[in-house]
């Protein structure tokens, strides 16, 4: 019992190796505050690629008029700009007299009213972090929903 005592009052009076201990007990947090940046980092290049994509899609639909090719395609254009299946995108179009929105978009306003038409495109994805497994542990899915919308007047 005696050797352990001293053996402990030995070290107690040495500060050589803290620095050690004190990286050895920090290093698991500090890789953890990393990993979680690194994922937050690719979380937001993720929405940011689907933002992008529905703001140039939604500039495709001003490019021409509203029976040219590149406007009755926007869908696919999306969705391969997005790297998204066509599915996970939804274009909307809708027609507003004097601000009212009308049911069909090749409709007619009365005589006098403002007319104006608008595309809106929304692009749906998902983002699975390196750690889906935290996810999944705490109850989540493990995937992330992330999207991207524009919307454009294109009369």
């Amino acid at each position: 019992m005696k050797p352990i005592r001293r053996l402990a009052k030995r070290l107690r009076k040495h500060e050589r190796g803290t620095s050690v201990i004190e990286l050895s007990l920090l290093s698991p947090i500090l890789v953890a505050i990393l990993a979680g940046s690194v994922d937050c980092a690719r979380l937001i290049s993720t929405k940011l690629r689907l933002q992008q994509a529905a703001e140039r899609t939604a500039e495709l639909a001003t490019a021409g008029n509203i029976a040219s090719a590149a406007f009755t395609s926007l869908q696919s254009e999306a969705a391969s700009a997005a790297s998204v299946p066509a599915a996970n995108v939804t274009v909307t179009y809708w027609l507003e007299c004097d601000g009212t929105r009308q049911s069909a978009f090749d409709g007619t306003c009365t005589a006098g009213q403002q007319v104006a038409r608008y595309a809106s495109i929304a692009i749906a994805g998902s983002y699975s972090p390196s750690f889906s497994w935290f996810l999944r542990a705490i109850g989540a899915s493990g995937a992330i929903a992330v999207g991207g919308k524009a919307s454009v007047r294109v009369q």
